[in-house]
Protein backbone atom coordinates (compact mmCIF):
# COMPACT_ATOMS: atom_id res chain seq x y z
CA UNK A 1 0.00 0.00 0.00
CA UNK A 2 1.86 3.26 -1.03
CA UNK A 3 1.71 6.12 1.11
CA UNK A 4 -1.40 7.96 0.15
CA UNK A 5 -3.77 5.18 0.40
CA UNK A 6 -1.81 4.34 3.93
CA UNK A 7 -2.98 7.69 5.15
CA UNK A 8 -6.47 7.69 3.63
CA UNK A 9 -6.77 3.97 5.50
CA UNK A 10 -6.05 5.85 8.55
CA UNK A 11 -8.25 8.35 8.17
CA UNK A 12 -11.46 6.10 7.06
CA UNK A 13 -10.50 3.88 10.33
CA UNK A 14 -11.59 7.20 12.63
CA UNK A 15 -14.53 8.20 10.50
CA UNK A 16 -15.42 4.96 10.64
CA UNK A 17 -15.25 4.69 14.05
CA UNK A 18 -17.87 7.57 14.38
CA UNK A 19 -19.88 6.40 12.95
CA UNK A 20 -19.92 2.92 14.14
CA UNK A 21 -19.63 4.08 17.74
CA UNK A 22 -22.85 6.50 17.39
CA UNK A 23 -20.71 9.47 17.76
CA UNK A 24 -21.00 11.20 14.04
CA UNK A 25 -24.96 11.89 14.49
CA UNK A 26 -27.28 15.06 14.30
CA UNK A 27 -25.59 18.65 13.35
CA UNK A 28 -21.97 17.24 13.83
CA UNK A 29 -23.08 14.49 10.79
CA UNK A 30 -24.42 17.17 8.63
CA UNK A 31 -21.12 19.06 8.83
CA UNK A 32 -19.06 16.46 7.94
CA UNK A 33 -21.38 15.71 4.58
CA UNK A 34 -21.02 18.74 3.69
CA UNK A 35 -17.26 18.74 4.12
CA UNK A 36 -16.98 15.54 2.18
CA UNK A 37 -19.67 16.69 -0.91
CA UNK A 38 -17.89 20.02 -1.41
CA UNK A 39 -14.34 17.96 -1.13
CA UNK A 40 -15.89 15.46 -3.63
CA UNK A 41 -17.35 18.37 -6.01
CA UNK A 42 -13.36 19.59 -6.43
CA UNK A 43 -12.06 16.28 -6.78
CA UNK A 44 -14.12 15.18 -9.71
CA UNK A 45 -14.34 18.61 -11.14
CA UNK A 46 -10.54 18.32 -11.23
CA UNK A 47 -10.10 15.01 -12.49
CA UNK A 48 -13.04 13.79 -14.59
CA UNK A 49 -13.36 15.01 -18.28
CA UNK A 50 -17.49 14.34 -17.75
CA UNK A 51 -18.00 16.48 -14.76
CA UNK A 52 -15.99 19.13 -15.89
CA UNK A 53 -18.38 19.86 -18.63
CA UNK A 54 -21.02 19.29 -16.10
CA UNK A 55 -20.24 21.54 -13.04
CA UNK A 56 -18.50 23.85 -14.78
CA UNK A 57 -21.47 26.36 -13.83
CA UNK A 58 -20.42 25.65 -10.34
CA UNK A 59 -17.28 25.53 -10.15
CA UNK A 60 -15.76 28.28 -7.95
CA UNK A 61 -18.92 27.63 -5.59
CA UNK A 62 -18.22 24.65 -4.63
CA UNK A 63 -17.31 25.31 -1.07
CA UNK A 64 -20.98 26.77 -0.62
CA UNK A 65 -22.89 23.94 -2.04
CA UNK A 66 -24.80 21.66 0.96
CA UNK A 67 -26.50 19.16 1.22
CA UNK A 68 -29.73 21.44 1.68
CA UNK A 69 -29.01 23.19 -1.46
CA UNK A 70 -26.83 19.91 -3.30
CA UNK A 71 -30.36 19.28 -5.52
CA UNK A 72 -29.47 22.49 -7.74
CA UNK A 73 -26.75 19.99 -9.41
CA UNK A 74 -27.81 17.89 -12.32
CA UNK A 75 -27.98 14.31 -11.95
CA UNK A 76 -25.90 11.64 -13.44
CA UNK A 77 -27.89 8.73 -15.27
CA UNK A 78 -27.34 5.64 -16.68
CA UNK A 79 -27.71 6.98 -19.97
CA UNK A 80 -25.09 9.48 -19.04
CA UNK A 81 -22.75 6.45 -17.92
CA UNK A 82 -23.19 4.82 -21.50
CA UNK A 83 -22.35 8.18 -23.17
CA UNK A 84 -19.49 9.14 -21.33
CA UNK A 85 -18.06 6.22 -20.71
CA UNK A 86 -14.46 6.51 -19.68
CA UNK A 87 -14.56 10.45 -19.56
CA UNK A 88 -16.34 9.70 -16.26
CA UNK A 89 -13.56 8.44 -14.76
CA UNK A 90 -11.30 10.40 -12.04
CA UNK A 91 -8.29 8.99 -12.41
CA UNK A 92 -6.68 7.41 -15.49
CA UNK A 93 -7.40 3.14 -15.50
CA UNK A 94 -3.17 2.31 -14.99
CA UNK A 95 -3.88 3.99 -11.59
CA UNK A 96 -7.07 1.46 -10.43
CA UNK A 97 -7.19 -1.33 -8.95
CA UNK A 98 -9.83 -3.55 -10.27
CA UNK A 99 -11.66 -3.33 -13.42
CA UNK A 100 -15.00 -4.46 -14.14
CA UNK A 101 -18.04 -3.60 -15.99
CA UNK A 102 -21.80 -3.71 -16.12
CA UNK A 103 -23.29 -6.92 -17.50
CA UNK A 104 -24.54 -5.01 -20.91
CA UNK A 105 -27.18 -7.43 -21.19
CA UNK A 106 -30.24 -4.58 -22.17
CA UNK A 107 -27.44 -2.02 -23.30
CA UNK A 108 -23.93 -0.85 -23.79
CA UNK A 109 -21.93 -2.10 -21.30
CA UNK A 110 -20.22 1.16 -18.75
CA UNK A 111 -17.02 0.65 -17.14
CA UNK A 112 -17.04 0.13 -13.58
CA UNK A 113 -12.90 0.37 -12.33
CA UNK A 114 -12.22 0.33 -8.70
CA UNK A 115 -9.42 2.29 -7.17
CA UNK A 116 -8.06 0.85 -3.92
CA UNK A 117 -9.63 3.90 -1.91
CA UNK A 118 -12.63 2.42 -3.22
CA UNK A 119 -11.92 -0.83 -2.38
CA UNK A 120 -10.97 0.38 1.08
CA UNK A 121 -13.81 2.42 2.11
CA UNK A 122 -16.67 -0.01 0.90
CA UNK A 123 -14.75 -3.40 1.97
CA UNK A 124 -13.91 -2.01 4.91
CA UNK A 125 -17.20 -0.43 6.00
CA UNK A 126 -18.62 -3.82 5.02
CA UNK A 127 -16.45 -5.99 7.06
CA UNK A 128 -16.96 -4.04 10.34
CA UNK A 129 -20.46 -4.82 9.77
CA UNK A 130 -20.47 -8.46 9.53
CA UNK A 131 -17.67 -9.11 11.84
CA UNK A 132 -20.44 -8.96 14.48
CA UNK A 133 -23.23 -10.32 12.30
CA UNK A 134 -20.54 -14.00 11.83
CA UNK A 135 -19.90 -13.84 15.57
CA UNK A 136 -24.02 -13.69 16.65
CA UNK A 137 -24.33 -16.58 13.96
CA UNK A 138 -21.09 -19.03 14.67
CA UNK A 139 -19.03 -17.53 17.91
CA UNK A 140 -15.59 -17.94 17.10
CA UNK A 141 -16.62 -20.90 14.90
CA UNK A 142 -14.71 -19.74 11.46
CA UNK A 143 -17.00 -21.31 8.65
CA UNK A 144 -15.66 -21.86 5.03
CA UNK A 145 -17.81 -19.50 3.04
CA UNK A 146 -18.74 -20.17 -0.79
CA UNK A 147 -19.01 -17.00 -3.05
CA UNK A 148 -21.40 -18.22 -5.88
CA UNK A 149 -21.28 -14.93 -8.51
CA UNK A 150 -23.27 -14.38 -11.54
CA UNK A 151 -20.05 -13.71 -13.88
CA UNK A 152 -16.61 -13.41 -13.37
CA UNK A 153 -15.80 -9.92 -14.33
CA UNK A 154 -18.60 -8.88 -11.68
CA UNK A 155 -17.66 -7.38 -8.60
CA UNK A 156 -19.36 -9.57 -6.35
CA UNK A 157 -16.86 -12.72 -6.29
CA UNK A 158 -13.45 -9.76 -5.50
CA UNK A 159 -15.55 -8.03 -3.06
CA UNK A 160 -17.02 -11.01 -0.77
CA UNK A 161 -13.82 -12.84 -1.05
CA UNK A 162 -11.49 -9.10 0.22
CA UNK A 163 -14.78 -9.26 3.19
CA UNK A 164 -13.72 -13.04 3.86
CA UNK A 165 -10.25 -12.08 4.06
CA UNK A 166 -10.70 -9.18 6.18
CA UNK A 167 -12.39 -11.91 9.00
CA UNK A 168 -10.25 -14.52 8.12
CA UNK A 169 -12.48 -16.46 6.60
CA UNK A 170 -11.58 -19.06 4.12
CA UNK A 171 -13.51 -18.36 0.50
CA UNK A 172 -14.58 -20.78 -2.24
CA UNK A 173 -15.29 -18.50 -5.27
CA UNK A 174 -17.04 -20.86 -7.67
CA UNK A 175 -19.60 -19.92 -10.23
CA UNK A 176 -22.57 -22.32 -10.90
CA UNK A 177 -23.67 -20.83 -14.50
CA UNK A 178 -20.45 -20.91 -15.80
CA UNK A 179 -19.41 -23.21 -18.44
CA UNK A 180 -16.25 -24.53 -16.61
CA UNK A 181 -17.85 -24.83 -12.74
CA UNK A 182 -21.52 -25.46 -12.96
CA UNK A 183 -24.02 -26.46 -10.85
CA UNK A 184 -23.03 -30.35 -10.50
CA UNK A 185 -18.80 -29.00 -9.32
CA UNK A 186 -20.49 -26.40 -7.28
CA UNK A 187 -22.20 -29.13 -5.28
CA UNK A 188 -19.39 -31.37 -4.83
CA UNK A 189 -17.52 -28.44 -3.64
CA UNK A 190 -19.98 -27.78 -0.88
CA UNK A 191 -20.00 -31.43 0.55
CA UNK A 192 -16.18 -31.82 -0.02
CA UNK A 193 -15.04 -28.41 1.64
CA UNK A 194 -18.41 -28.89 4.11
CA UNK A 195 -19.51 -25.06 2.85
CA UNK A 196 -21.00 -23.31 5.67
CA UNK A 197 -22.16 -20.18 4.45
CA UNK A 198 -23.39 -19.32 1.08
CA UNK A 199 -23.34 -16.01 -0.88
CA UNK A 200 -25.14 -15.93 -3.60
CA UNK A 201 -28.88 -14.05 -5.34
CA UNK A 202 -32.08 -15.14 -3.75
CA UNK A 203 -32.94 -17.25 -7.76
CA UNK A 204 -29.71 -19.01 -7.37
CA UNK A 205 -30.28 -20.07 -3.94
CA UNK A 206 -33.51 -21.77 -4.55
CA UNK A 207 -32.34 -22.60 -7.81
CA UNK A 208 -29.06 -24.37 -5.86
CA UNK A 209 -31.04 -26.24 -4.07
CA UNK A 210 -33.55 -27.88 -7.04
CA UNK A 211 -30.56 -28.78 -8.33
CA UNK A 212 -28.97 -30.46 -5.16
CA UNK A 213 -32.15 -32.91 -5.04
CA UNK A 214 -31.67 -33.34 -8.85
CA UNK A 215 -28.15 -34.70 -7.66
CA UNK A 216 -29.04 -36.69 -5.01
CA UNK A 217 -27.58 -34.49 -2.42
CA UNK A 218 -30.01 -33.96 1.03
CA UNK A 219 -28.75 -30.48 3.64
CA UNK A 220 -28.55 -32.06 6.67
CA UNK A 221 -26.66 -34.99 5.59
CA UNK A 222 -24.65 -34.12 2.55
CA UNK A 223 -24.08 -30.61 3.29
CA UNK A 224 -24.38 -28.37 6.42
CA UNK A 225 -25.69 -24.93 5.09
CA UNK A 226 -25.78 -22.92 8.41
CA UNK A 227 -26.30 -19.34 6.59
CA UNK A 228 -26.89 -17.72 3.15
CA UNK A 229 -26.33 -14.08 2.54
CA UNK A 230 -28.09 -13.48 -0.02
CA UNK A 231 -28.68 -10.24 -2.57
CA UNK A 232 -28.69 -8.76 -6.18
CA UNK A 233 -32.53 -9.21 -6.29
CA UNK A 234 -34.92 -8.11 -4.32
CA UNK A 235 -35.48 -9.95 -1.34
CA UNK A 236 -38.75 -9.65 0.60
CA UNK A 237 -39.21 -11.32 4.43
CA UNK A 238 -41.21 -13.72 2.55
CA UNK A 239 -38.54 -14.76 0.68
CA UNK A 240 -36.28 -14.91 3.04
CA UNK A 241 -38.22 -17.44 5.26
CA UNK A 242 -39.14 -19.26 2.44
CA UNK A 243 -35.26 -19.79 1.37
CA UNK A 244 -34.97 -20.56 5.46
CA UNK A 245 -37.40 -22.95 5.57
CA UNK A 246 -35.98 -25.07 1.92
CA UNK A 247 -32.10 -24.56 3.54
CA UNK A 248 -33.30 -25.14 7.35
CA UNK A 249 -30.95 -22.24 7.70
CA UNK A 250 -30.16 -18.76 9.04
CA UNK A 251 -31.02 -16.24 5.80
CA UNK A 252 -30.02 -12.49 5.38
CA UNK A 253 -30.47 -10.20 2.71
CA UNK A 254 -27.37 -9.06 3.31
CA UNK A 255 -26.24 -6.48 1.23
CA UNK A 256 -27.29 -3.02 -1.22
CA UNK A 257 -25.17 -2.28 -4.19
CA UNK A 258 -24.47 -2.12 -7.69
CA UNK A 259 -21.84 -2.19 -10.25
CA UNK A 260 -21.75 1.75 -10.19
CA UNK A 261 -22.02 2.47 -6.75
CA UNK A 262 -20.59 -0.18 -4.69
CA UNK A 263 -22.47 -1.53 -1.46
CA UNK A 264 -24.77 0.93 -0.20
CA UNK A 265 -25.90 -0.93 2.85
CA UNK A 266 -25.54 -3.91 4.93
CA UNK A 267 -28.13 -5.72 6.92
CA UNK A 268 -27.65 -6.16 11.02
CA UNK A 269 -28.88 -9.78 12.77
CA UNK A 270 -32.49 -8.59 12.24
CA UNK A 271 -32.66 -8.35 8.52
CA UNK A 272 -32.61 -4.06 8.41
CA UNK A 273 -30.16 -2.49 6.14
CA UNK A 274 -28.30 0.26 7.27
CA UNK A 275 -27.03 3.04 5.40
CA UNK A 276 -23.33 4.65 5.25
CA UNK A 277 -23.76 8.36 5.75
CA UNK A 278 -20.13 8.18 5.81
CA UNK A 279 -19.51 6.92 1.95
CA UNK A 280 -22.86 8.77 0.81
CA UNK A 281 -25.83 10.99 0.55
CA UNK A 282 -28.59 9.64 -0.03
CA UNK A 283 -31.51 11.34 -1.45
CA UNK A 284 -35.20 10.26 -2.23
CA UNK A 285 -36.45 12.07 -5.37
CA UNK A 286 -40.05 11.20 -7.39
CA UNK A 287 -39.57 8.43 -9.44
CA UNK A 288 -39.65 9.92 -13.34
CA UNK A 289 -39.72 13.01 -12.75
CA UNK A 290 -37.01 15.38 -10.87
CA UNK A 291 -38.92 16.65 -7.81
CA UNK A 292 -36.77 15.93 -4.64
CA UNK A 293 -38.93 14.04 -1.78
CA UNK A 294 -35.88 14.28 0.99
CA UNK A 295 -33.49 12.38 2.48
CA UNK A 296 -36.12 9.61 3.94
CA UNK A 297 -39.40 8.60 2.20
CA UNK A 298 -40.20 5.70 -0.87
CA UNK A 299 -39.38 7.08 -4.10
CA UNK A 300 -35.96 6.62 -6.41
CA UNK A 301 -32.65 6.61 -4.97
CA UNK A 302 -30.08 8.81 -5.73
CA UNK A 303 -26.65 8.35 -4.19
CA UNK A 304 -23.47 10.80 -4.66
CA UNK A 305 -20.45 8.62 -3.60
CA UNK A 306 -18.33 10.58 -0.70
CA UNK A 307 -14.53 9.10 -1.39
CA UNK A 308 -12.36 10.66 -3.42
CA UNK A 309 -11.63 7.03 -5.78
CA UNK A 310 -11.52 6.37 -9.57
CA UNK A 311 -15.44 6.85 -10.11
CA UNK A 312 -17.30 8.43 -7.21
CA UNK A 313 -20.51 9.77 -8.90
CA UNK A 314 -22.56 12.76 -8.47
CA UNK A 315 -25.94 12.68 -7.73
CA UNK A 316 -26.66 9.32 -9.76
CA UNK A 317 -30.24 8.06 -10.68
CA UNK A 318 -30.02 4.25 -9.02
CA UNK A 319 -33.50 2.93 -10.74
CA UNK A 320 -34.14 1.62 -7.58
CA UNK A 321 -37.15 2.30 -5.54
CA UNK A 322 -36.57 2.28 -2.28
CA UNK A 323 -37.66 3.36 1.09
CA UNK A 324 -35.86 5.02 3.98
CA UNK A 325 -36.83 5.70 7.64
CA UNK A 326 -35.68 6.49 10.75
CA UNK A 327 -35.52 3.79 13.14
CA UNK A 328 -37.00 5.38 16.29
CA UNK A 329 -36.05 2.07 18.49
CA UNK A 330 -32.53 2.47 17.90
CA UNK A 331 -30.22 3.81 20.57
CA UNK A 332 -28.63 5.89 18.27
CA UNK A 333 -29.88 7.71 15.52
CA UNK A 334 -29.98 5.02 12.83
CA UNK A 335 -31.74 5.31 9.07
CA UNK A 336 -32.47 2.02 7.26
CA UNK A 337 -33.58 1.56 3.59
CA UNK A 338 -35.90 -1.14 2.18
CA UNK A 339 -34.88 -2.06 -1.56
CA UNK A 340 -38.61 -2.37 -3.16
CA UNK A 341 -37.12 -3.27 -6.61
CA UNK A 342 -35.98 -1.26 -10.11
CA UNK A 343 -38.29 1.66 -11.34
CA UNK A 344 -38.20 -0.55 -14.73
CA UNK A 345 -39.71 -3.26 -13.16
CA UNK A 346 -43.33 -1.46 -12.07
CA UNK A 347 -45.92 -2.96 -13.48
CA UNK A 348 -49.60 -1.52 -14.39
CA UNK A 349 -52.30 -4.21 -14.05
CA UNK A 350 -55.95 -1.93 -14.65
CA UNK A 351 -55.04 0.67 -13.04
CA UNK A 352 -52.85 0.43 -10.42
CA UNK A 353 -49.22 0.04 -10.30
CA UNK A 354 -46.90 -2.16 -8.30
CA UNK A 355 -43.12 -2.65 -7.36
CA UNK A 356 -41.64 -6.31 -7.49
CA UNK A 357 -41.37 -6.02 -3.66
CA UNK A 358 -46.01 -5.93 -3.87
CA UNK A 359 -46.28 -8.74 -5.90
CA UNK A 360 -43.63 -10.75 -4.59
CA UNK A 361 -45.30 -10.26 -1.11
CA UNK A 362 -48.53 -11.13 -2.03
CA UNK A 363 -47.07 -13.86 -4.12
CA UNK A 364 -44.91 -15.64 -1.24
CA UNK A 365 -46.55 -14.73 1.71
CA UNK A 366 -46.99 -17.59 4.25
CA UNK A 367 -45.59 -19.90 1.33
CA UNK A 368 -42.71 -21.77 2.36
CA UNK A 369 -40.51 -24.55 0.56
CA UNK A 370 -41.00 -22.94 -2.89
CA UNK A 371 -38.71 -23.20 -5.29
CA UNK A 372 -39.34 -20.55 -7.70
CA UNK A 373 -42.60 -18.61 -9.28
CA UNK A 374 -43.61 -17.37 -12.68
CA UNK A 375 -46.23 -14.95 -13.61
CA UNK A 376 -48.11 -14.90 -17.19
CA UNK A 377 -50.18 -11.21 -17.54
CA UNK A 378 -52.97 -11.26 -19.64
CA UNK A 379 -56.09 -9.81 -20.78
CA UNK A 380 -59.35 -11.11 -19.92
CA UNK A 381 -62.94 -9.50 -20.60
CA UNK A 382 -61.09 -6.65 -21.38
CA UNK A 383 -59.67 -6.81 -17.85
CA UNK A 384 -55.58 -7.54 -16.81
CA UNK A 385 -55.60 -11.31 -15.40
CA UNK A 386 -52.67 -12.93 -13.93
CA UNK A 387 -51.63 -16.92 -14.36
CA UNK A 388 -49.15 -17.81 -11.37
CA UNK A 389 -47.14 -20.64 -11.98
CA UNK A 390 -45.40 -22.45 -8.52
CA UNK A 391 -42.43 -24.72 -8.45
CA UNK A 392 -42.47 -26.34 -5.18
CA UNK A 393 -39.90 -28.73 -3.31
CA UNK A 394 -42.21 -31.00 -1.73
CA UNK A 395 -45.25 -32.84 -2.72
CA UNK A 396 -47.41 -32.74 0.17
CA UNK A 397 -46.68 -29.17 0.14
CA UNK A 398 -49.93 -29.26 -3.26
CA UNK A 399 -52.68 -28.38 -1.50
CA UNK A 400 -55.39 -26.78 -3.17
CA UNK A 401 -55.50 -24.46 0.18
CA UNK A 402 -52.43 -22.70 -0.70
CA UNK A 403 -53.52 -22.18 -4.34
CA UNK A 404 -56.60 -20.41 -2.86
CA UNK A 405 -55.34 -18.26 -0.59
CA UNK A 406 -52.63 -17.08 -2.58
CA UNK A 407 -55.84 -15.93 -5.15
CA UNK A 408 -57.31 -14.41 -2.60
CA UNK A 409 -54.55 -12.45 -1.46
CA UNK A 410 -54.11 -11.17 -5.18
CA UNK A 411 -57.67 -10.29 -5.17
CA UNK A 412 -57.42 -8.15 -1.86
CA UNK A 413 -54.41 -6.66 -2.59
CA UNK A 414 -54.05 -6.33 -6.30
CA UNK A 415 -57.41 -6.23 -7.26
CA UNK A 416 -56.77 -8.70 -10.39
CA UNK A 417 -58.50 -12.44 -10.60
CA UNK A 418 -55.90 -14.93 -11.05
CA UNK A 419 -55.22 -18.65 -11.27
CA UNK A 420 -52.54 -20.04 -9.10
CA UNK A 421 -51.38 -23.32 -10.16
CA UNK A 422 -48.35 -25.80 -8.93
CA UNK A 423 -45.83 -26.50 -11.96
CA UNK A 424 -43.42 -29.41 -12.43
CA UNK A 425 -41.15 -27.40 -14.28
CA UNK A 426 -40.98 -23.16 -14.57
CA UNK A 427 -39.21 -21.58 -17.83
CA UNK A 428 -35.65 -21.77 -17.30
CA UNK A 429 -35.92 -17.62 -17.83
CA UNK A 430 -36.49 -17.62 -13.95
CA UNK A 431 -33.05 -18.82 -13.35
CA UNK A 432 -31.63 -15.74 -14.90
CA UNK A 433 -32.86 -13.33 -11.67
CA UNK A 434 -29.65 -10.93 -11.03
CA UNK A 435 -28.26 -11.31 -14.22
CA UNK A 436 -31.12 -9.63 -16.15
CA UNK A 437 -34.06 -8.06 -13.95
CA UNK A 438 -36.28 -9.84 -11.93
CA UNK A 439 -38.93 -8.49 -13.65
CA UNK A 440 -37.28 -10.42 -17.19
CA UNK A 441 -37.26 -13.59 -14.77
CA UNK A 442 -40.43 -13.64 -13.29
CA UNK A 443 -42.85 -11.79 -15.23
CA UNK A 444 -44.34 -13.18 -18.78
CA UNK A 445 -46.27 -10.23 -19.96
CA UNK A 446 -48.27 -11.12 -23.09
CA UNK A 447 -49.38 -7.74 -23.59
CA UNK A 448 -46.53 -6.48 -24.84
CA UNK A 449 -42.79 -7.90 -25.40
CA UNK A 450 -39.55 -5.82 -24.10
CA UNK A 451 -36.06 -6.12 -24.40
CA UNK A 452 -35.20 -7.17 -21.07
CA UNK A 453 -37.25 -10.48 -21.69
CA UNK A 454 -35.74 -10.68 -25.23
CA UNK A 455 -32.01 -10.65 -22.96
CA UNK A 456 -33.28 -13.10 -20.39
CA UNK A 457 -33.88 -15.72 -22.71
CA UNK A 458 -30.56 -15.10 -24.72
CA UNK A 459 -28.70 -15.30 -21.27
CA UNK A 460 -30.77 -18.83 -20.93
CA UNK A 461 -29.46 -19.93 -24.36
CA UNK A 462 -25.83 -19.20 -24.05
CA UNK A 463 -25.23 -19.48 -20.63
CA UNK A 464 -27.46 -21.55 -18.15
CA UNK A 465 -29.12 -24.34 -20.01
CA UNK A 466 -26.38 -25.89 -20.43
CA UNK A 467 -25.51 -25.63 -16.82
CA UNK A 468 -27.94 -26.39 -14.83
Amino acid sequence: MNEKNRAYYNQYLEECDLVFGGRLTGNELVKFQNGKLQEILEYVYANSSYYQKALAPYSGSFDSITIDTMNNLPFTTKETLREADMDILSLPINEMTYYYETTGTTGKSTPCPRSMIEVMSSNITISLAYKKLFEEVFGDYKPVVGVFGPTEIHSFGDSCGNICHNLDLCVVKAWPYSQLVGFKKALELMEKLNIEVIMCTPGLAMTLYKAAKHYGYVQGQNFNVKMLMLTGEICTESMIHNISTLWGAKVFNFLYGSQETLVMATCNYNNKMNIFPHNYIYEVVKEESDEVIGFEGEGELVVTMLNPGGKPLIRYRTGDLVRIENNPLSPIPTFEIEVLGRVKDKIQLNSRKFCAADIERVIMSDLVNCIGYQITITRVDGADYLEVRLEMSEKEHEQTRILSDIEARIWTMIEVNSTVEFSDGLSTTTFTGALVSWKAARIVDKRKQDSETEAAQKVVEDQIVKNV
